[in-house]
């Protein structure tokens, strides 16, 4: 990957299924089929649908409906997270609620479980400084900070201008983005991940998010 590996590692490069603590888990032989695995629900067959939208923008789904469309799969889902993504995003004029549907695709539905590198307590939505197998990436204080981060690392993607008069830079990979390379969700295929579907898979969850 150029920038950042996503939160799901590749475990195995055999599929094999294990017991621990009394439940199969099965190992995959791909990031996608992995990641994919943790979005039950969501049906990837077929992205020809799927609109073109621009990482710039205001959020148009509410912090309430994005809580109830995770809560169906993650009923610990905690609200300040959707309500962040809303709040930072106007702060940055980037799609709040459509990164949070990134963020939904990173984490297995914010459950962090399977085969993730990074753990709840680090805050870390999108897979930050997991550019390599084996490493937990970064970690953040709080929910406030691990969003920022995220909505940060877009903003690297998307513009060209400094932060947001008074903001502090907390995305670690800030620097390691071609300034402005991705206006559009779908330009971060290949790119956020090395995946040419990428950002067609954030789209398609954002469509099942509107759809809710």
């Amino acid at each position: 990957m150029k920038s950042v590996m996503r939160s799901i590692i590749l475990v195995s490069v055999v599929m094999l299924p294990l017991v621990a603590a009394g439940q199969d888990i099965t190992l995959y032989d791909s990031l996608d089929e992995a990641i994919e695995a943790e979005i039950e629900g969501i049906d990837f067959s077929d992205m020809s649908e799927v609109d073109e939208f621009a990482i710039c923008g205001h959020s148009i789904v509410p912090a309430e409906v994005m809580t109830a469309f995770v809560r169906r799969h993650n009923a610990d889902f905690d609200p300040e997270i959707a309500e962040e993504y809303i709040n930072v995003g106007r702060t940055y004029g980037i799609r709040g609620d459509i990164a949070f549907c990134q963020a939904i695709l990173e984490t297995g539905w914010f459950r962090f479980d399977r085969g993730t590198a990074v753990e709840p307590s680090q805050h870390n939505y999108c897979g930050l400084g997991v550019v390599t197998k084996g490493l937990h990436g970064a970690s953040f204080i709080t929910v406030h900070e691990g969003v920022t981060a995220h909505i940060q690392h877009l903003y690297a993607y998307a513009k060209t201008e400094p932060l947001p008069e008074g903001e502090i830079l907390v995305d670690p990979r800030f620097s390691a983005v071609k300034r402005g390379i991705a206006p559009e969700w779908s330009d971060l295929n290949n790119r956020w991940a090395m995946n040419p579907y990428y950002g067609s898979k954030i789209l398609k969850i954002y469509s099942d998010l509107r759809g809710y």
